[in-house]
């Protein structure tokens, strides 16, 4: 079930859609009520292609059935408005968008059970291809399990038959891919059972059949394995009037030889492989994250589904100096976007500018990559270049969420881009990274009087903010809208609770003594300038300022 999104103090329910059997729409555990064959249809045509744009042609003639007709166009901008006001009271998100000649479903793909049971089902195979048996099977069960009955049940149009032929027969491959997996672990006593009902069902299948007839043959039933043939092969005949496709044929020799090609070669005792690793390595959000709210939304869109086809991933770069909240924000919008990205999110701080620590090398940074992506520790490989290989191999179909926070620059940056074009990249520098390929760019500024305001607010007790007003916008003032600035001096009035905002503005006051007072506990507005200090020295262009700020008394 999708978790509620929290921006600021609005809730935001994730929708689902359901159509794998009898149509649902949820708004977290309640049903929404869609009513009508033209709602539902429209709904489920934009649905079948979520995150794209559907011309407006295409919904008229599926649902309509002629889109000639001179008042279609404006039903169908009823029908819209009507699905728009159903959605209205469980979002504040526009749910369907207009876009230049159609219409566009704004939902994650993974909250429409189709969808998520195509990508689930790709990643089991990809499991299985590289021999995660445990894993392959647990993302196939999941998969099977988001069917619930015949696919878009109900809808009796044209196009909706096409489609739900089409899930069906999907639906149909998965059962036997698993089934495969399944025989090749040793499940075939378990698995006649599940294979006796799927055959009767669809006695024209050859797959299963075969399938059947040699878990059967396994299980020591060869009579019975026998029994499937004959009777594939009197139902084939006489309906088709073909004999079975010679895999069969040459399966039924095998069986009537006990061929020992047949027997299980590999005990299932032997097929293990590590359970799904899903990565949640977020720090917490704290809770007096305040404003921001233009930034929040783009970042929200960064993260979410591309518009189009994508190449490659998602890259975001948030930047701005020292103490202004790249951090914050970056881990505020994680926790919020966390659910859409259902093989997991990693979080990684780099040290680029962290007083103390040499940054991480890409070295370092891609074996703890690689270890959050599962890999033991052994694994990894030695080689930076092999490392990254592997990561990109291992990210490749992923639908993750990578976080690398406080970057030193885009050289560090580079080997650390996963490769698949679902994963999403948001990085937080000082430095802008303008270098770095098919990146989009937020710059981060300091917070305005309003915002700063409610920051402290927070921070301190709106009760002692209320009692001084004065005090506190001079406050604000004096720390510059930096967040940082604000956050150690509300930790500094939380510790002392007899201090007037009076006696800080004082303190504050005195520019000889203000790096002094903006330092308390391991917060210090004092080391991030020194970091900076230190990465001025290193660079040709900034040694003369690195020679002037301890002159300026900003050391």
């Amino acid at each position: 079930m999708p978790t509620p999104l929290k921006e600021g103090s609005t809730l935001l329910m994730a929708l689902e859609i359901r159509f794998l059997g009898p149509w649902q729409v949820l708004a977290g555990h309640e049903p929404v009520r869609v009513a009508g064959q033209r709602r539902i249809g429209v709904l489920a045509r934009l649905a079948l292609d979520a995150g794209q744009a559907v011309p407006t042609e295409r919904i008229l003639t599926d649902i309509w059935e002629d889109s000639s007709a001179a008042t279609t166009a404006k039903q169908l901008h009823i029908v819209i408005s009507k699905l728009r006001e159903t959605f209205e009271p469980h979002t504040t998100e526009e749910i369907i968008e207009t876009v230049p000649g159609g219409y566009r479903l704004a939902l994650e793909p993974d909250h429409i059970d189709a969808h998520l049971f195509t990508r689930l089902a790709k990643r089991a195979r990809t499991a299985q291809a590289q021999g995660a048996t445990t894993a392959a099977d647990a993302l196939f069960r999941t998969a099977l399990q988001l069917w619930r009955g015949q696919p878009l049940a109900g809808l009796t149009a044209p196009w909706a038959r096409i489609e739900a032929t089409r899930l069906e027969e999907e639906h149909l491959t998965v059962l036997e891919d698993h089934a495969d997996l399944r025989l090749a672990a040793g499940e075939h006593h378990a698995l006649t059972a599940d294979l006796a009902v799927h055959v009767r069902a669809h006695p024209l299948r050859e797959r299963p059949a075969a399938q059947l007839m040699l878990a059967l043959h396994r299980a020591g039933r060869p009579s019975e394995a026998l029994a499937v043939f004959q009777d594939t092969r009197r139902i084939m005949v006489s309906e088709l009037g073909i004999e079975p496709g010679a895999q069969l044929r040459r399966l039924h020799q095998a069986v009537l030889a006990k061929d020992p090609v047949l027997d299980l070669t590999t005990p299932a005792q032997q097929v293990t492989v590590s359970e799904p690793y899903i990565p949640a390595e977020l720090p917490a959000d704290t809770h007096a994250f305040t404003a921001r709210a233009n930034e929040i939304h783009h970042l929200r869109t960064a993260l979410g589904p591309a518009d189009g086809p994508t190449h490659g991933p998602a890259i975001t770069v948030i930047d701005g100096p020292g103490g202004i909240g790249k951090s914050a924000l970056a881990v505020h919008v994680a926790h919020a976007m966390a659910a859409r990205f259902t093989d997991g999110v990693i979080y990684l701080n780099l040290h680029g500018s962290t007083p103390g620590l040499d940054p991480l090398t890409p070295a370092q940074a891609l074996r703890h990559l690689l270890r959050s992506l599962g890999l033991d520790g052994t694994a990894v490989p030695a080689a930076p270049g092999e490392a990254a290989a592997r990561y990109r191999s291992l990210t490749a179909t992923c639908n993750l969420l990578v976080i690398l926070d406080n970057a030193r620059d885009a050289r560090q940056i580079r080997p650390l881009i996963p490769a698949g074009p679902g994963c999403r990249i948001l990085i937080t520098s000082r430095d802008p990274l303008a270098t770095l390929d098919n990146a989009h760019h937020l710059h981060l500024g300091t917070l305005d009087a309003a915002d700063a305001a409610a920051l402290l607010s927070r921070l301190a007790g709106p009760d002692r903010v209320r009692a001084e007003p004065q005090a506190a916008e001079r406050i604000v003032h004096l720390c510059g809208g930096f967040p940082l600035a604000l956050r150690i001096v509300g930790a500094r009035l939380a510790a002392r609770p007899d201090w007037t905002l009076s006696d800080l503005e004082t303190r504050l006051a005195d520019a000889t003594r203000r790096l002094d007072v903006l330092e308390y506990a391991d917060l210090a507005v004092r080391a991030g300038i020194a970091v900076s200090h230190h990465h001025l020295r290193e660079e040709p262009t900034g040694r003369d300022a690195a020679h002037l700020l301890p002159l300026l008394g900003l050391l």
